[in-house]
């Protein structure tokens, strides 16, 4: 898992994550989330529908984060209308002019 941030080290305030999970069936789920270690811990345990059915384990494969529930809400958009995961992850990693 690598995450990449916007923000300097140190900084302390409300963050929001962009994120792409990889089921044991090989989907892939794009969320943003303002708590990630909750936000997983609910995916992991099944507590959400969108996951239920990537089945097994769940793994984190890619995140970034922003300062504004806005950008997130904007990237998350972006990355679920490209329909590609691969450029999803591509572009959290820092690729594709992020």
């Amino acid at each position: 898992m690598v995450a990449s941030s916007i923000l300097a080290p140190g900084t302390n305030f409300l963050v929001y994550t962009v994120y792409v999970l990889r089921g044991a069936s090989g989907r892939h789920y794009i969320g943003q989330t303002s708590d990630l270690s909750a936000r997983l811990a609910q995916h992991r345990a099944g507590h959400t529908h969108t996951t239920k059915r990537m089945g097994g384990t769940i793994e984190l494969i890619a995140s970034r984060e922003f300062a504004s529930r806005t950008q997130a809400v904007a990237v998350e958009r972006m990355l679920k209308a490209w329909k590609n995961p691969l450029k999803a992850i591509a572009y959290l990693h820092g690729g594709l002019g992020a």
